[in-house]
């Protein structure tokens, strides 16, 4: 289905060996991985941004293809092309065949970790300040950073066991992946996913 549509000329939706998980490949790619989406993604996101794919990255799967430095951040240079919008009739059968692609399955914890209770303030310091997690994130869809995916929208788009496992171990999930291993206890993680929950409020208001 996906190879049908043509979804692998810009994603990897078979897995491919550890030799040939490389920082040139990495960088060659058009578009995300694929091949684990299904350990990734909310099936009920999936079929809503099919749908009305609005951009994740905001300089796309390069940014530095895109930006710029100044004083201020990044600037956004060109636009990356946007993702075509899926026909309604296929959205079931390609959010079927995503939630499939099951590698990773296995670095997915039994149970996500339990979010703690934290004042909002208190867990943006802890992103942005403390954990360094704004100088590629956003969390608004204005300004700067754009090396990263933008997390005003994690929560409702990531499911909880795979944000509980990549925060922890981005290079499980991909060898040569820019996000550092910080050695985040479960208790830190948990309180980095309580700011994304926090996140996703506000943009249901």
């Amino acid at each position: 289905m996906l190879a049908r549509l043509g979804c692998d000329t810009c994603h990897l939706t078979l897995a491919p060996d550890d030799a040939q998980r490389t920082v040139e490949r990495y960088a060659d790619r058009r578009g995300p991985d694929l091949f684990y989406a299904g350990a990734k993604y909310r099936a009920d996101w999936l079929a809503a941004w099919l749908a009305d794919p609005l951009p994740i990255r905001p300089a796309g799967i390069t940014p530095s293809d895109r930006t710029r430095r100044s004083p201020d951040g990044d600037v956004l240079e060109s636009m990356p092309t946007p993702h075509p919008r899926l026909e309604s009739q296929r959205i079931d059968e390609v959010v079927r065949a995503l939630a499939a692609l099951e590698w990773g399955r296995d670095l997915l914890p039994q149970a996500a970790p339990v979010l703690p209770s934290m004042p909002r303030m208190l867990a943006e310091l802890n992103f942005t300040k403390f954990k360094g997690c704004g100088s590629c994130h956003r969390v608004s869809s204005d300004g700067p950073p754009l090396s990263g995916p933008d997390l005003f929208g994690a929560w409702m788009r990531l499911r909880p066991e795979f944000l509980a496992s990549y925060i922890a171990k981005p290079q499980a999930w991909d060898p040569v992946a820019p996000m550092p291993d910080y050695g985040l206890t479960t208790a830190e993680v948990g309180k980095l996913m309580e700011y994304l929950r926090l996140l996703s409020e506000e943009e249901d208001r």
